[in-house]
């Protein structure tokens, strides 16, 4: 949608076709955090996630967005070798520091404070929806399974079919990445919390805190796993004891669309343009990708 929200701006004439709408898709339940998550190795990612965080910077200026500007505490446990932090490469100037030892608890060898937007897609999607419908954007609820029964129907065709692209595209590097997480009842004055080598998120948000998570690839399943569920909610209690005197409210998995490499480009030789493969850093990305395509839109035009 944040595709065809930056091309609508430009008053292009737009159709959206989708599986499912809000509040009927897995972005509706993401914690969606802005993060740059298993997105590293692409350096083209470093323009695309700070052009989404200036995005969001703005969007969080308005409350009935759904976003808000958040700190994040990512950690390193004691005794856990810490992998390169490119991440940090993909921070935009001033978003982060290093914490100070006396701010650690003691089992905590390092500890970065970092600023994030939070996307509360309940809140977020809507918006998002609303805003498109607003500036004429028609919305069809159909899978499409080939592009051509599309063909000639639409100038420029753009391919936001994430998952969808497997068989859309015949697309063999795009593979499903299951995430599990554990819902607790919501509680304020908490951080954001990532510790990736657990790996462990807890991320407040006004209708639930959501306790992640797992990183299961070539899992075609949407089921959640008791004991998965449990464990991922003990180790939450472990950082945040607290934690415990909130209610389990529910879990939820849903499957990430992961590429090696984010495909965004132009499909010689057609009139399609591809936008997918984005994983687990979708919002992450989401703006920044959607202006690449408003550029070869400009190009194709």
């Amino acid at each position: 949608m944040s595709t065809a929200f930056l091309l609508a701006q430009k008053n292009h004439q737009i159709t959206i076709y989708a599986k499912a709408f809000t509040p009927n898709i897995t972005s509706n339940r993401a914690a969606a955090f802005w993060f740059p998550y298993h997105i590293r190795n692409d350096r083209r990612g470093i323009s695309w996630c700070q052009k989404s965080y200036d995005y969001y910077i703005q969007l969080a200026q308005q409350s009935e967005t759904g976003i808000s500007i958040r700190q994040l505490v990512k950690v390193l446990r004691k005794g856990v070798e810490e992998e390169e932090p490119i991440w940090i490469d993909f921070m935009p100037q001033g978003s982060y520091r290093i914490m100070a030892s006396d701010e650690l608890p003691s089992n905590i060898a390092k500890g970065y404070d970092v600023k994030v937007p939070l996307m509360e897609t309940q809140i977020f999607l809507p918006y998002l929806q609303q805003q498109l419908q607003q500036k004429g954007v028609k919305l069809i609820e159909k899978e499409i399974k080939n592009f051509n029964e599309l063909a000639g129907d639409y100038d420029i065709l753009i391919n936001c079919s994430a998952l969808g692209s497997r068989k859309l595209c015949n697309d063999d590097k795009v593979i499903p990445v299951k995430g599990q997480v554990g819902l607790l009842s919501p509680r304020n004055n908490l951080p954001i919390y990532l510790d990736n080598e657990k790996p462990l998120y807890i991320v407040p948000r006004k209708d639930a805190i959501i306790v992640g998570g797992t990183y299961e690839e070539r899992v075609e399943t949407e089921t959640t796993e008791p004991a998965t569920i449990e464990r991922i909610l003990n180790n939450a209690y472990e950082v945040f004891p607290e934690l415990k005197q909130q209610e389990v409210i529910g879990s939820w998995a849903g499957l990430r669309p992961y590429r090696p490499e984010v495909r965004v480009e132009h499909e010689e030789g057609t009139n399609i343009i591809h936008n997918y493969g984005h994983g687990g850093s979708g919002f992450t990305l989401s703006f920044g990708c959607a202006e690449e395509v408003a550029a070869i839109v400009d190009q194709l035009n």
